[in-house]
């Protein structure tokens, strides 16, 4: 894609060709590659042009990533009845977003419950308004990400909560003699974000009135309260795709930004969205940052969640309390030589809710599908359970959420009629011969020391470890049936 220089600001001049060097390419977006490559050599220039990246081939990429499974919006049209003139709706968006007539639909608001009380908002949008957020998102991330500091987590590609988890590990680690931990939560922030304030930050890197305006529109689009639309003054809705990009942008300029300059030479931050931790080496330092803390919050118009902020000195030989982050508990426990150790275990709370949630489940559903399937779903959320809280330290409380689970089946489908379906000898034949997952060995769990510094890679198989010692979805309750 040609570029040229205006007054120390970038050019991004839209061609004619639909075919483009696959290094202009970036996630299956046409030249978003060089949008990013740019933006990362040339940090102090602004784009002046990208809406012309709003064509049909980019578009028709936005679709396909879009989750077909989601709940539709208030026209009521799913990706698969989208699908069926395609190409004809594509131009038709294109062309509206071209001539400037494009307006979204009103998005319908669906109240989610918390688990700790209360519900959370979420805006379920139009599909087509989707494919135009989705794609606004992908090009806020090619311009932005380049920039965005390497403390932070939350919605990146390549980053996950558990390099999260694990960079607070080896911070506290590092610091174990004398750290102290701030804790944040920001309370209510994807609806307190200023609009006006989020939208001076983009225009530090993009200055394309045509985008701006876009964005400005998606950011202000009504939504159904009530059955009656209400424009959206403050904040993005939760639940749209270009949700997550603004956040980090917002929280990158407000938070990270302010951190680097200030504290980053006496302590250490974690951010994944908006929950965050840092860590210091002197009380007096968490102190001082915390005052600092509220008072840029405050000048944003946000306010911390009391609740889940505060100072927790945690030192080895002497701490006053727990560190929670992102449904974990980090204490100082015994390792077998009883040397003190940094461990991790699921917090009670999270720990009774998702217990709570898996009874409520089983108990709506046994009535509703085959016993095949119910215990297909059971097992799927057992291994997601285990696949974030697997880590090691933590199989105790694995464990207890698998017997809680076994439990709550066994109950439940035997209140299925007036009749019992199993005695526990049935049912643990079954578990024989349908095993549902269970907690691995300490040894085979998540490292989170080195989570940060691994590289996600698929994993060889280890078909032939597993047929020398037996059958590969029973291993713990058969007989080898290989010689």
């Amino acid at each position: 894609m040609p570029m040229e220089r205006r007054s120390a600001r970038l050019v991004a001049k839209p061609t004619n060709e639909t075919s483009t060097h696959s290094a202009e390419s970036l996630w299956g977006y046409s030249r978003l590659g060089l949008i990013r490559t740019v933006a990362q050599t040339r940090p102090a220039e602004r784009f002046t042009s990208l809406v012309h990246l709003f064509n049909v081939p980019n578009l028709r990429r936005a679709f396909q990533e879009l989750d077909g499974t989601k709940a539709p919006g208030i026209d009521r049209v799913t990706k698969d009845q989208y699908r069926v003139d395609l190409e004809s709706n594509l131009v038709a968006l294109e062309k509206k977003l071209r001539n400037g007539s494009y307006r979204p639909r009103p998005s319908r608001q669906v109240l989610i419950p918390k688990p700790q009380g209360g519900t959370r908002p979420l805006a379920v949008g139009c599909l087509e308004d989707k494919i135009v957020q989705t794609l606004m998102a992908r090009i806020l991330e090619a311009v932005f990400e380049p920039i965005f500091s390497a403390r932070s987590y939350g919605f990146r590609r390549g980053k996950t909560a558990h390099q999260a988890i694990g960079r607070l590990y080896e911070s506290i680690t590092q610091s174990q003699d004398t750290a102290v931990v701030v804790e944040m939560d920001i309370e209510k922030f994807f609806d307190s974000m200023s609009q006006s304030w989020l939208m001076q930050k983009v225009e530090s890197r993009i200055v394309d009135p045509k985008l701006l305006r876009l964005l400005r529109i998606l950011l202000q689009a009504d939504v159904l309260k009530e059955g009656l639309p209400q424009p959206t003054e403050l904040g993005t809705p939760q639940g749209s795709p270009v949700s997550p990009i603004l956040a980090n942008i917002y929280l990158h300029f407000l938070l990270d930004e302010w951190f680097e300059k200030n504290f980053s030479n006496s302590g250490r931050m974690i951010r994944y969205a908006d929950d965050a931790a840092f860590v210091f080496k002197s009380s007096q330092t968490a102190e001082k940052f915390r005052e600092g803390l509220i008072a840029r919050m405050t000048e944003a118009d946000l306010n911390l969640n009391l609740d889940k902020s505060g100072i927790v000195l945690f030192s080895r030989h002497n701490p006053q309390g727990t560190v929670a982050f992102l449904g974990f508990e980090f204490y100082w426990g015994r390792a077998l030589n009883q040397a003190k150790v940094l461990k991790l275990k699921t917090q009670p709370k999270r720990l009774a809710r998702s217990m709570s949630a898996f009874t409520d489940w089983i108990k709506t559903h046994r009535n509703r599908m085959k016993l095949d399937k119910l215990w297909q779903l059971a097992a799927a959320k057992l291994r997601g359970h285990f696949n974030f809280y697997g880590v090691r330290s933590n199989r105790n409380k694995l464990a207890h959420f698998y017997h809680h689970c076994v439990g709550a089946l066994f109950k439940w489908l035997n209140r299925r009629s007036q009749k019992r379906s199993f005695t526990w000898e049935r049912f643990e034949r079954r578990l024989r011969f349908h095993p549902l997952p269970r907690a691995r060995y300490e040894k085979d769990l998540r490292d989170v020391s080195s989570e940060h510094n691994s590289v996600k890679h698929k994993p060889k198989s280890r078909m032939r470890e597993i047929r020398t010692s037996g059958s590969v979805r029973s291993s713990e309750w058969q007989h080898s049936v290989f010689t």
